[in-house]
Protein backbone atom coordinates (compact mmCIF):
# COMPACT_ATOMS: atom_id res chain seq x y z
CA UNK A 1 0.00 0.00 0.00
CA UNK A 2 1.55 3.48 -1.00
CA UNK A 3 0.50 7.11 -0.24
CA UNK A 4 -1.18 8.42 -3.52
CA UNK A 5 -2.44 11.84 -2.48
CA UNK A 6 -3.27 14.26 0.24
CA UNK A 7 -5.98 16.47 0.09
CA UNK A 8 -6.21 19.35 2.49
CA UNK A 9 -9.42 21.78 2.96
CA UNK A 10 -10.07 24.36 5.42
CA UNK A 11 -13.22 25.34 7.54
CA UNK A 12 -13.79 28.08 9.23
CA UNK A 13 -16.69 29.19 12.14
CA UNK A 14 -16.52 33.23 12.98
CA UNK A 15 -18.97 32.78 15.48
CA UNK A 16 -17.00 34.14 18.40
CA UNK A 17 -16.19 31.27 20.85
CA UNK A 18 -16.58 31.54 24.73
CA UNK A 19 -13.04 32.61 24.72
CA UNK A 20 -11.14 35.95 25.78
CA UNK A 21 -8.52 35.77 23.06
CA UNK A 22 -10.39 34.31 19.93
CA UNK A 23 -12.21 35.83 17.27
CA UNK A 24 -12.94 32.52 15.65
CA UNK A 25 -12.37 28.72 14.85
CA UNK A 26 -10.49 27.55 11.91
CA UNK A 27 -10.11 23.43 11.65
CA UNK A 28 -8.06 22.09 8.62
CA UNK A 29 -8.95 18.46 7.58
CA UNK A 30 -6.00 15.89 5.84
CA UNK A 31 -7.09 13.18 3.61
CA UNK A 32 -4.35 10.66 2.73
CA UNK A 33 -5.33 8.63 0.19
CA UNK A 34 -3.70 5.42 -0.91
CA UNK A 35 -3.74 3.15 -3.75
CA UNK A 36 -5.69 0.12 -2.08
CA UNK A 37 -8.71 2.52 -1.97
CA UNK A 38 -8.28 3.23 1.74
CA UNK A 39 -8.33 6.83 2.98
CA UNK A 40 -8.02 8.34 6.30
CA UNK A 41 -8.96 11.60 8.28
CA UNK A 42 -6.66 13.96 10.10
CA UNK A 43 -7.41 17.34 11.39
CA UNK A 44 -6.08 20.09 13.55
CA UNK A 45 -7.73 22.75 14.92
CA UNK A 46 -6.26 26.16 15.46
CA UNK A 47 -8.07 29.87 16.91
CA UNK A 48 -8.53 33.00 14.60
CA UNK A 49 -7.36 36.10 16.13
CA UNK A 50 -7.63 39.57 15.43
CA UNK A 51 -4.49 39.90 14.22
CA UNK A 52 -5.70 37.31 10.80
CA UNK A 53 -6.02 33.46 9.71
CA UNK A 54 -3.05 31.52 10.18
CA UNK A 55 -4.57 28.72 8.54
CA UNK A 56 -3.34 29.53 5.17
CA UNK A 57 0.07 29.00 6.40
CA UNK A 58 -0.67 26.06 7.65
CA UNK A 59 -2.17 24.80 4.80
CA UNK A 60 0.48 25.00 2.13
CA UNK A 61 2.85 23.47 4.57
CA UNK A 62 0.57 20.54 4.37
CA UNK A 63 -0.87 20.28 0.85
CA UNK A 64 2.79 21.02 -0.45
CA UNK A 65 5.79 20.28 1.60
CA UNK A 66 4.87 17.42 3.83
CA UNK A 67 3.09 15.96 1.08
CA UNK A 68 6.11 15.93 -1.11
CA UNK A 69 7.62 14.23 1.68
CA UNK A 70 5.23 11.21 2.34
CA UNK A 71 3.83 11.13 -1.67
CA UNK A 72 4.50 7.01 -2.30
CA UNK A 73 5.42 6.34 1.27
CA UNK A 74 3.77 3.38 3.13
CA UNK A 75 0.92 4.21 5.07
CA UNK A 76 1.10 1.47 7.49
CA UNK A 77 5.13 2.36 8.11
CA UNK A 78 3.54 5.48 11.28
CA UNK A 79 6.93 5.70 12.32
CA UNK A 80 9.23 5.36 9.49
CA UNK A 81 7.06 8.41 7.40
CA UNK A 82 6.71 10.64 11.34
CA UNK A 83 10.47 10.44 10.84
CA UNK A 84 10.67 11.32 7.51
CA UNK A 85 8.54 13.89 7.82
CA UNK A 86 10.20 14.99 10.81
CA UNK A 87 13.39 15.65 9.50
CA UNK A 88 12.32 17.62 6.80
CA UNK A 89 12.98 20.70 9.55
CA UNK A 90 15.28 22.73 9.87
CA UNK A 91 16.74 23.18 13.37
CA UNK A 92 14.01 23.90 15.67
CA UNK A 93 11.65 23.98 12.65
CA UNK A 94 9.76 20.84 14.11
CA UNK A 95 7.95 22.38 16.69
CA UNK A 96 5.04 24.72 16.71
CA UNK A 97 2.54 24.83 13.75
CA UNK A 98 4.72 22.26 11.75
CA UNK A 99 4.50 19.77 14.42
CA UNK A 100 0.59 20.21 14.38
CA UNK A 101 0.84 19.55 10.89
CA UNK A 102 2.85 16.03 11.15
CA UNK A 103 0.39 15.68 13.90
CA UNK A 104 -2.78 15.61 11.21
CA UNK A 105 -1.09 13.29 8.91
CA UNK A 106 -0.07 10.51 11.44
CA UNK A 107 -3.54 10.95 12.77
CA UNK A 108 -5.11 9.81 9.10
CA UNK A 109 -2.56 7.43 8.91
CA UNK A 110 -3.39 5.72 12.10
CA UNK A 111 -7.15 5.91 10.75
CA UNK A 112 -5.97 3.96 7.47
CA UNK A 113 -3.68 1.71 10.29
CA UNK A 114 -7.68 0.64 11.93
CA UNK A 115 -9.53 0.24 8.36
CA UNK A 116 -7.13 -1.82 6.55
CA UNK A 117 -6.88 -4.10 10.20
CA UNK A 118 -10.96 -4.15 10.20
CA UNK A 119 -10.40 -2.13 13.44
CA UNK A 120 -11.21 0.86 15.48
CA UNK A 121 -7.93 2.22 16.17
CA UNK A 122 -8.52 1.47 19.95
CA UNK A 123 -8.01 -1.63 18.93
CA UNK A 124 -4.80 -1.33 17.33
CA UNK A 125 -2.93 -0.88 21.29
CA UNK A 126 -3.70 -4.13 22.87
CA UNK A 127 -6.26 -2.77 25.89
CA UNK A 128 -9.98 -2.60 25.89
CA UNK A 129 -12.49 -0.91 28.23
CA UNK A 130 -15.72 -0.80 27.31
CA UNK A 131 -16.29 2.76 29.13
CA UNK A 132 -14.15 5.60 29.91
CA UNK A 133 -14.61 7.90 32.39
CA UNK A 134 -14.78 11.84 31.53
CA UNK A 135 -14.78 14.89 33.46
CA UNK A 136 -16.98 18.03 31.54
CA UNK A 137 -14.97 21.08 30.40
CA UNK A 138 -17.18 24.10 31.94
CA UNK A 139 -14.99 27.00 30.49
CA UNK A 140 -17.70 28.79 29.74
CA UNK A 141 -16.32 32.65 29.92
CA UNK A 142 -19.49 33.85 32.45
CA UNK A 143 -19.68 36.09 35.73
CA UNK A 144 -18.88 33.81 38.21
CA UNK A 145 -22.73 33.32 39.72
CA UNK A 146 -23.60 32.36 35.95
CA UNK A 147 -20.78 29.88 35.96
CA UNK A 148 -22.06 28.59 39.44
CA UNK A 149 -25.48 28.13 37.86
CA UNK A 150 -24.07 26.54 34.94
CA UNK A 151 -22.08 23.84 36.76
CA UNK A 152 -25.40 22.72 38.63
CA UNK A 153 -26.72 22.36 35.23
CA UNK A 154 -23.54 19.99 35.16
CA UNK A 155 -24.08 17.71 38.17
CA UNK A 156 -28.15 17.77 37.27
CA UNK A 157 -26.84 15.60 33.97
CA UNK A 158 -25.21 13.03 36.05
CA UNK A 159 -21.35 14.94 35.83
CA UNK A 160 -19.15 14.38 39.11
CA UNK A 161 -16.00 16.29 37.58
CA UNK A 162 -15.53 19.64 36.38
CA UNK A 163 -12.81 21.72 35.11
CA UNK A 164 -13.17 25.86 35.39
CA UNK A 165 -11.04 28.03 33.72
CA UNK A 166 -9.41 30.76 35.92
CA UNK A 167 -6.16 32.53 34.94
CA UNK A 168 -5.77 35.85 33.68
CA UNK A 169 -6.03 35.15 30.17
CA UNK A 170 -9.88 34.70 31.24
CA UNK A 171 -10.31 36.84 34.13
CA UNK A 172 -8.50 38.05 36.67
CA UNK A 173 -7.45 36.73 39.97
CA UNK A 174 -10.26 38.34 41.93
CA UNK A 175 -12.48 37.17 39.50
CA UNK A 176 -10.99 33.83 39.72
CA UNK A 177 -11.17 33.96 43.44
CA UNK A 178 -15.06 34.30 42.62
CA UNK A 179 -15.27 31.53 40.50
CA UNK A 180 -13.54 29.45 42.50
CA UNK A 181 -15.92 29.89 46.03
CA UNK A 182 -19.28 30.35 44.37
CA UNK A 183 -18.79 27.06 42.51
CA UNK A 184 -17.23 24.84 44.55
CA UNK A 185 -20.43 26.42 46.97
CA UNK A 186 -22.73 25.65 44.70
CA UNK A 187 -21.88 21.81 43.23
CA UNK A 188 -21.44 21.17 46.98
CA UNK A 189 -18.24 18.98 48.26
CA UNK A 190 -18.72 15.54 46.65
CA UNK A 191 -18.00 16.40 42.97
CA UNK A 192 -14.50 16.80 42.14
CA UNK A 193 -13.52 20.56 40.94
CA UNK A 194 -10.59 21.39 38.46
CA UNK A 195 -9.19 24.55 37.65
CA UNK A 196 -7.23 25.23 34.33
CA UNK A 197 -4.99 28.35 34.34
CA UNK A 198 -3.76 28.14 30.41
CA UNK A 199 -0.33 28.38 31.86
CA UNK A 200 -1.03 32.58 32.76
CA UNK A 201 0.76 32.56 36.47
CA UNK A 202 4.10 32.77 37.98
CA UNK A 203 4.75 29.80 40.53
CA UNK A 204 4.45 32.33 43.36
CA UNK A 205 1.34 33.15 42.45
CA UNK A 206 -0.15 29.93 41.83
CA UNK A 207 1.39 29.05 45.43
CA UNK A 208 -0.52 31.75 46.87
CA UNK A 209 -3.79 30.57 45.14
CA UNK A 210 -3.48 26.82 46.23
CA UNK A 211 -2.94 27.96 49.86
CA UNK A 212 -6.12 30.36 49.37
CA UNK A 213 -7.79 27.67 47.79
CA UNK A 214 -7.42 25.04 49.59
CA UNK A 215 -10.55 25.06 51.61
CA UNK A 216 -11.92 24.60 48.59
CA UNK A 217 -10.54 21.16 47.71
CA UNK A 218 -9.67 21.49 44.32
CA UNK A 219 -8.51 18.05 42.74
CA UNK A 220 -6.18 19.25 40.00
CA UNK A 221 -4.90 22.82 39.09
CA UNK A 222 -3.73 22.72 35.57
CA UNK A 223 -1.03 24.50 33.86
CA UNK A 224 -0.30 26.63 36.77
CA UNK A 225 2.44 28.71 34.60
CA UNK A 226 3.57 28.86 30.86
CA UNK A 227 4.71 25.19 29.70
CA UNK A 228 8.09 26.20 28.99
CA UNK A 229 9.00 27.02 33.23
CA UNK A 230 9.53 23.66 34.07
CA UNK A 231 11.21 24.77 37.51
CA UNK A 232 8.19 26.76 38.07
CA UNK A 233 5.83 23.26 37.57
CA UNK A 234 8.32 21.25 40.35
CA UNK A 235 8.22 24.51 42.51
CA UNK A 236 4.28 24.43 42.65
CA UNK A 237 4.01 20.99 42.73
CA UNK A 238 6.55 20.85 45.56
CA UNK A 239 3.63 23.64 47.44
CA UNK A 240 0.23 21.59 46.10
CA UNK A 241 -0.81 19.88 48.97
CA UNK A 242 -3.61 17.16 48.46
CA UNK A 243 -4.14 19.23 44.72
CA UNK A 244 -2.48 17.37 42.08
CA UNK A 245 -0.99 19.69 39.37
CA UNK A 246 -1.91 18.27 35.56
CA UNK A 247 -0.03 19.95 32.11
CA UNK A 248 1.26 19.07 29.16
CA UNK A 249 -1.66 19.86 26.31
CA UNK A 250 1.23 22.76 25.19
CA UNK A 251 4.25 20.40 25.48
CA UNK A 252 5.96 18.71 22.05
CA UNK A 253 7.53 15.37 22.14
CA UNK A 254 8.93 13.17 24.85
CA UNK A 255 11.78 15.09 25.44
CA UNK A 256 9.89 18.09 26.86
CA UNK A 257 7.65 15.58 29.39
CA UNK A 258 10.86 13.62 30.28
CA UNK A 259 12.36 17.47 31.70
CA UNK A 260 8.77 17.44 33.36
CA UNK A 261 8.15 13.84 35.29
CA UNK A 262 11.99 13.33 35.85
CA UNK A 263 11.58 16.74 37.88
CA UNK A 264 8.82 15.45 39.26
CA UNK A 265 7.22 18.60 38.42
CA UNK A 266 3.50 16.94 37.07
CA UNK A 267 0.78 14.18 38.96
CA UNK A 268 -1.31 14.07 36.16
CA UNK A 269 -0.03 14.16 32.09
CA UNK A 270 -2.26 15.49 29.79
CA UNK A 271 -0.65 15.18 26.43
CA UNK A 272 -2.68 16.27 23.02
CA UNK A 273 -1.92 14.38 20.13
CA UNK A 274 -2.63 17.24 17.65
CA UNK A 275 -0.05 19.47 19.47
CA UNK A 276 2.70 16.68 20.08
CA UNK A 277 2.64 15.42 16.40
CA UNK A 278 0.12 12.99 16.28
CA UNK A 279 -0.88 9.63 17.48
CA UNK A 280 2.66 8.04 16.91
CA UNK A 281 4.85 10.60 19.26
CA UNK A 282 2.25 10.48 21.84
CA UNK A 283 2.33 7.15 22.46
CA UNK A 284 5.62 7.84 23.35
CA UNK A 285 4.82 9.93 25.82
CA UNK A 286 1.88 7.85 27.04
CA UNK A 287 4.58 5.17 27.48
CA UNK A 288 7.38 7.18 29.39
CA UNK A 289 4.26 8.29 31.72
CA UNK A 290 3.29 4.78 32.28
CA UNK A 291 6.38 3.94 33.13
CA UNK A 292 7.11 6.49 36.07
CA UNK A 293 3.51 6.33 37.24
CA UNK A 294 2.24 9.20 36.19
CA UNK A 295 -1.20 8.63 35.23
CA UNK A 296 -2.23 10.30 31.65
CA UNK A 297 -5.43 12.77 30.85
CA UNK A 298 -5.06 13.77 27.38
CA UNK A 299 -6.28 17.21 26.85
CA UNK A 300 -9.21 18.24 24.27
CA UNK A 301 -9.04 16.00 20.80
CA UNK A 302 -11.98 14.14 21.96
CA UNK A 303 -12.60 12.09 18.30
CA UNK A 304 -9.03 11.17 18.92
CA UNK A 305 -8.37 10.27 22.32
CA UNK A 306 -11.20 8.30 22.83
CA UNK A 307 -9.48 5.52 20.99
CA UNK A 308 -6.14 5.91 23.56
CA UNK A 309 -8.29 5.90 26.31
CA UNK A 310 -10.35 3.03 25.27
CA UNK A 311 -6.97 0.98 24.25
CA UNK A 312 -4.75 1.76 26.45
CA UNK A 313 -5.37 1.20 30.67
CA UNK A 314 -3.21 3.96 31.90
CA UNK A 315 -5.54 6.45 30.08
CA UNK A 316 -7.96 7.73 33.25
CA UNK A 317 -9.69 10.35 31.87
CA UNK A 318 -11.39 12.43 29.13
CA UNK A 319 -12.22 15.54 28.52
CA UNK A 320 -15.39 16.31 27.47
CA UNK A 321 -16.40 19.28 25.46
CA UNK A 322 -20.45 18.93 25.99
CA UNK A 323 -22.98 19.70 23.27
CA UNK A 324 -23.73 23.10 24.95
CA UNK A 325 -20.31 24.57 24.57
CA UNK A 326 -20.39 24.62 20.76
CA UNK A 327 -17.34 23.74 20.06
CA UNK A 328 -16.22 24.11 16.21
CA UNK A 329 -14.67 20.80 15.57
CA UNK A 330 -17.58 18.83 17.76
CA UNK A 331 -20.10 20.38 15.33
CA UNK A 332 -18.05 19.98 12.07
CA UNK A 333 -18.06 15.98 13.06
CA UNK A 334 -20.61 13.43 13.54
CA UNK A 335 -18.14 10.57 14.05
CA UNK A 336 -16.77 8.86 16.03
CA UNK A 337 -20.24 9.27 17.86
CA UNK A 338 -19.64 9.67 21.45
CA UNK A 339 -22.38 8.00 23.66
CA UNK A 340 -22.73 9.04 27.39
CA UNK A 341 -22.88 6.34 29.94
CA UNK A 342 -24.48 8.16 33.11
CA UNK A 343 -23.52 5.98 36.35
CA UNK A 344 -23.88 6.27 39.72
CA UNK A 345 -19.84 7.72 40.10
CA UNK A 346 -20.09 9.82 36.98
CA UNK A 347 -20.59 10.40 32.73
CA UNK A 348 -18.59 7.54 30.80
CA UNK A 349 -17.93 7.32 26.66
CA UNK A 350 -18.64 4.51 25.86
CA UNK A 351 -16.02 2.49 23.64
CA UNK A 352 -16.96 3.61 19.81
CA UNK A 353 -17.67 0.34 17.65
CA UNK A 354 -16.08 1.86 14.19
CA UNK A 355 -13.27 0.74 12.18
CA UNK A 356 -10.36 3.54 12.06
CA UNK A 357 -11.07 5.79 13.98
CA UNK A 358 -14.82 6.47 12.77
CA UNK A 359 -14.00 10.45 11.56
CA UNK A 360 -17.38 11.16 9.80
CA UNK A 361 -18.52 15.07 9.09
CA UNK A 362 -21.47 16.94 9.44
CA UNK A 363 -22.25 17.66 6.28
CA UNK A 364 -24.41 20.93 6.71
CA UNK A 365 -22.30 22.59 8.92
CA UNK A 366 -19.14 21.54 6.70
CA UNK A 367 -21.14 23.14 3.46
CA UNK A 368 -21.50 26.03 5.12
CA UNK A 369 -18.16 26.56 6.67
CA UNK A 370 -15.87 25.71 4.17
CA UNK A 371 -13.06 28.37 2.76
CA UNK A 372 -12.91 28.57 -0.09
CA UNK A 373 -9.18 29.09 -1.25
Amino acid sequence: MKISDVVVKRYWDNQRPDMKHADGYEVITVEVQTDAGISGTGFLSLPVFSHGHIGDVIATLLERNLRNVVLGENPLHTEDVWQRMYSTTWKLGGKGIFRKCIGAIDIALWDIKGKAANLPVSGLFGGHKQHVKTYANVAHQLPPDELAAKAVEYTEQGHTALKIRCGTSAVPIEEADERVRLVREAIGPDIKLMVDVNGSWDAETAIQQLKKWEKYDLYWLEEPVPYEDTAGYARVKQFAGSTYIAGGEQHEGLDEFRHLIERNALDIAQPDAATTGGITDWMKIYNFATMHNIPVAPWNLQQVHIHMAVGLPNVQWIEYFTPDRGFFQNRLFDGPALKEVRKDDGIYFEAPDVTGLGMAMNEAVAEETLLDE
